[in-house]
């Protein structure tokens, strides 16, 4: 459970860098207070509520927010990745030209780590 708490403040940090958002303001639109941010970034633990309103400020799945804070296992998917299975249900809603790509970069990455 600590791995995957871990994930779930590496991820919302990544989430919060790449889009510029300060933890005062992922808190504020978020509804929560800094304090219950930054104690969620820090240990990665949260509870529903609060992981549900920072999925819909960051529109991101809210199962995938779950899965990372340990709460709910991914069964559906098969993937023993949280991050793996989001990013493919991702992929999927893209239109064929742009599947097609990221499926062969996909493949291009897996074959040359495979073979070194």
């Amino acid at each position: 459970m600590a791995i995957i708490a871990r994930e779930l403040g590496d991820f919302l940090r990544q989430e919060s860098r790449s889009r510029g958002i300060s933890l005062r303001r992922l808190s504020i639109n978020s509804g929560l207070s800094p304090a219950a941010v930054h104690g969620i970034f820090r240990t990665g633990r949260a509870n529903l509520t609060s992981l549900n309103k920072l999925a819909d400020y960051l529109g991101v799945n809210r199962q995938y927010l779950w899965q990372l804070a340990g709460l709910v296992e991914s069964t559906e998917t098969g993937f023993s990745d949280a991050r793996l299975a989001s990013q493919f249900a991702r992929v999927d809603k893209l239109p064929d030209p742009a599947r097609t790509l990221v499926i062969r970069l996909i493949e291009t990455v897996v074959t040359f780590v495979e073979d070194g």
